[in-house]
């Protein structure tokens, strides 16, 4: 018995083109990403990926768009549910984790400037944004002066990135390597703002 296709609604097969453009992506790295390689991965035709999209850029910058728009949005949500001076330092260092790990589709494309460019403002407004709530609650949870709050979260970051780096070249456990970081920046806070 023939099973009968179904159609796909053109936000569905738009969406699909994109999960299936970031699966490809993460395998295969990005220099090899083709709109053919990506018609043959969603098994559709070439002439219909450009109907979806009329270029390369203009896909991928599309996946930046959304992928970006999905960390915002989980990270806001981890924001909200974070009740502990901890749990903010584990959203911050989980999105720095997924911000610039290797061997995630969001890094990739952020790194190309004729791909970010899409976003850039809102990358710099966010970064803003975030360090500064970052700075804030520092400062308040230690009482401390906010050039103070400020060294300490630039340390911090930095320690998150190093870890987020290292891990994704040794392909070790992500979320034990996020609780080792967070465990460190923690010490490294209490142990500077006993000095």
């Amino acid at each position: 018995m023939l099973r009968k296709r179904t159609r796909l609604t053109p936000d569905a097969r738009a969406d699909q083109l994109l999960d299936c453009a970031a699966t490809l992506i993460c395998r295969n790295g990005l220099a090899t990403f083709t709109i053919e390689s990506l018609a043959k991965e969603a098994s559709v035709s070439v002439p219909l990926v450009y109907n979806y999209f009329s270029s390369r850029v203009i896909l991928l910058q599309a996946l930046l768009k959304r992928e970006y728009a999905r960390f915002g949005e989980k990270t806001e949500k981890a924001v909200s549910n974070a009740k502990t001076f901890r749990d903010i330092v584990h959203v911050a260092v989980t999105s720095n984790f997924e911000h610039n790990a290797p061997g995630t589709v969001l890094p990739m494309l952020i790194t190309q400037p004729e791909i970010a460019c899409v976003i850039q403002s809102e990358l710099k407004k966010n970064g803003r944004n975030a360090a500064s709530f970052l700075i804030e609650r520092t400062a308040s949870h230690y009482q401390l002066d906010v050039n103070r709050a400020r060294l300490i979260v630039e340390l911090s970051k930095g320690a998150a990135w190093a870890a987020a780096e290292w891990t994704g070249k040794r392909n070790n456990n992500q979320e034990e390597t996020i609780d080792q970081t967070v465990d460190y920046i923690i010490a490294g806070i209490e142990q500077l703002t006993r000095a």
